[in-house]
């Protein structure tokens, strides 16, 4: 998703886990219980989200303003590519390659 115009974009409840959002413009998203945890998102465009940013994701459980580092001292606590543990999605999504896999019953949230 690098350098996409989002523009208004309909994010909400989704999950942008890891996600490469560099150079993008997401001016007027709707991201309301959206999970960006180690999205990589330019420091200004985050600025922007935690303006109006709010809810919880259904299916991870992280809140869109944890996610993005909202409020947080440290700059780039979240979503840096030399921080990636930090905001790392629950356990229980991924498998050990990091996917989903339904065999395993790791995609089950709970």
């Amino acid at each position: 998703m690098d350098r996409m115009v989002l523009n208004e974009a309909n994010l909400t409840n989704a999950v942008l886990v890891r996600s490469v959002l560099t150079r993008s413009d997401l001016g007027g998203a709707i991201v309301e219980g959206a999970d960006f945890s180690d999205a990589v998102i330019d420091l200004l465009q985050k600025q922007a989200l935690c303006k109006y940013a709010s809810g919880t994701n259904p299916v991870t459980g992280v809140s869109t303003r944890k996610s993005l580092g909202c409020g947080n001292s440290r700059r780039n606590a979240y979503g840096s590519p030399s921080s990636p543990l930090l905001s790392a999605p629950p356990q229980q999504l991924l498998d050990r390659d990091g996917f989903c896999d339904p065999a395993t019953g790791l995609c089950e949230a709970s």
